[in-house]
């Protein structure tokens, strides 16, 4: 009805971008030519795919990749306050149609994953073309449904690209899988893989990344604020491991309280992304103790709602430290945390304060953190000071923040080792700091600094 009562010239308008669009589709399948998405005010433009969520990144724009194995492609989805196809391109995927199940079965997984690992061209055999990159196949759905099997892979290869040709892996051209490396980040940048790809209106996914986002908002108020109830009731099933969690912040929590100390649990660069039947969750994790931030690791929650509230099913962390054996990692983190109120309480001090002088650009104050004996950078206690008053008047603003501080001590001597992240109007860093200190009547000194970028 459409078509029959609009004008020549709306149909020209409606008709000739959707001809472009599948022409370009029939290259692409053809020569491996990325299509890029419709343009605004297309039918497309306001549909996005149902598995897409959303995503909160420290910087912008993100990335989610999604594969769709019956029109055997792989669309970049750009993330800047909402998503947007960037590319398509053909891709392959396993011989054998269908969720992957066991071992040497050619099936491709269905699911979201993110990839642990990458390899360049120098580091592979023929077969996985310029580069390849390792997803975290199987996860916890996978194994809590009893699918094994392992590396699948999104690689290149060296042969003409066919539908359906691999052993399970998905599979691109090289040029292709080229100029997609630039949009993923390890452990952050989701892998969607589907058979189907259903689309939905752009506020269907809104709504649901608004929801998300509260739901994991009141999950961390609840364990900071020690309502041991409100926080298992975000559980379908709490599990021996978040009960020996809860023990060890009991232990910990009153001594916090009591001496008026600040605690947050920080969640940054989330993913959000729809599998079947769970939604899948990615973020890094950190414990904040006034000025002390402990990483924790990427933690990874998969959440069902089935005709009520959303409800943790499953939770797994992408480092290797994080197995059955051994604490949780968040009962790891406070514990760490505690150890440095405690056992090295006037060091962590010192460097609290040696932040702050910086960050304020207080070049007295940041004096008086040294030793007159500090030497580093070739440059003596004189020199160095000079460096930084310099360096003061030519930032307009300096943001300094430290994460994983461990100290170790021994006699009068002690080690603080941690992640610096710096930030000016100039200059932005990401580095492993170590500071010598030893006692100078009495007091914590720094007499030698180094850094190397991460």
């Amino acid at each position: 009805m459409f078509f029959l009562n609009a004008s020549p010239h709306r149909l020209r308008q409606v008709v000739c971008p959707l001809l472009v669009v599948g022409f370009l589709a029939l290259l692409a399948g053809s020569h491996g030519l990325a299509v890029t998405p419709p343009g605004e005010g297309s039918l497309e433009a306001d549909l996005l795919p149902a598995c897409l969520i959303g995503l909160t990144w420290e910087q912008t724009p993100g990335y989610a990749l999604v594969v769709e194995k019956a029109s055997q492609t792989l669309s970049v989805y750009e993330w800047n306050r909402g998503f947007t196809r960037k590319h398509r391109f053909p891709c392959s995927t396993g011989e054998v149609s269908g969720k992957k199940e066991r071992v040497g079965d050619r099936k491709t997984p269905d699911g979201v994953y993110f990839f642990t690992r990458a390899f360049d061209k120098r580091d592979l055999g023929p077969i996985y073309g310029n580069r390849a990159f390792v997803t975290d196949y199987p996860n916890f759905l996978d194994k809590k449904q009893s699918r094994d099997g392992h590396d699948i892979w999104l690689h290149g290869t060296n042969k003409p690209l066919k539908p359906r040709d691999s052993n399970g892996c998905v599979v691109m051209e090289n040029r292709d899988i080229d100029l997609v490396a630039q949009y993923i980040q390890l452990n952050r940048t989701p892998i969607i893989i589907k058979e189907d790809v259903h689309m939905v209106p752009k506020a269907v996914c809104l709504a649901q990344y608004k929801d998300l986002t509260q739901f994991l908002s009141d999950w961390k108020q609840a364990f900071t604020s020690g309502d041991k109830a409100a926080f298992m009731a975000r559980y379908e099933t709490p599990g021996p491991a978040t009960e020996a969690l809860w023990r060890t912040w009991d232990e910990i929590r009153p001594a916090w309280k009591e001496a008026q100390l600040s605690v947050d649990m920080k969640l940054r660069n989330m993913a959000f992304a729809r599998g079947n039947p769970c939604v899948v969750v990615l973020f890094e994790q950190a414990f904040e103790l006034d000025n002390q931030v402990m990483g924790v690791g990427t933690m990874k929650l998969f959440l069902e709602q089935d005709k009520g509230p959303w409800k943790i099913v499953g939770e797994e962390y992408q480092t290797e430290t994080s197995g059955s054996e051994g604490p949780h990692p968040m009962a790891a983190s406070l514990a760490r945390l505690d150890r440095l109120r405690r056992d090295f309480k006037t060091v962590a001090e010192l460097i609290t304060e040696w932040v702050d002088a910086w960050r304020t650009k207080d070049i007295e104050r940041y004096r008086a953190c040294y030793a007159d004996d500090f030497y580093a950078q070739k440059m003596n206690l004189h020199a160095w000071i000079r460096h930084k008053a310099s360096l003061n008047k030519m930032y307009k603003t300096i943001e300094v923040s430290i994460e994983d501080l461990e100290i170790s001590e021994e006699q009068d001597r002690s080690t603080a080792t941690f992640v610096q992240r710096y930030s000016s109007n100039r200059l932005d860093s990401v580095g492993i700091k170590r500071l010598s200190l030893r006692r100078v009547d009495g007091l914590w000194k720094i007499y030698r600094e180094t850094w190397h970028k991460i």
